[in-house]
């Protein structure tokens, strides 16, 4: 996340957490589907690098995990917006 730009008012901070978090929401729901792609691929394959999945799957788990903490801030942030700005 950027530092706060000079003058930049409380909501104007928040409005940019916020934009900010939507990107970052975005691109770690780009890469999950991109390992779950990939998941989807190896396990197609006759004989399958099963380490390879586990791995990817645990890698999925942990992106999943973070977009729902990163929407979970999201939700709040926003709560606080529309509150007080």
């Amino acid at each position: 996340m950027n530092s706060p730009m000079a003058a930049e008012s409380g909501c104007d901070l928040m409005k940019r957490l916020a934009k900010e978090l939507k990107l970052s929401i975005a691109k770690t729901r780009e890469h999950a589907d991109q390992v779950a792609s990939r998941i989807a691929e190896l396990e197609a394959q006759a004989n399958p690098d099963q380490g390879q999945i586990s791995a990817l799957k645990q890698a999925l788990e942990v992106l999943r995990k973070k977009v729902g903490e990163e929407r979970a801030s999201l939700s709040e942030l926003e709560d606080v917006i529309s509150e007080n700005c």
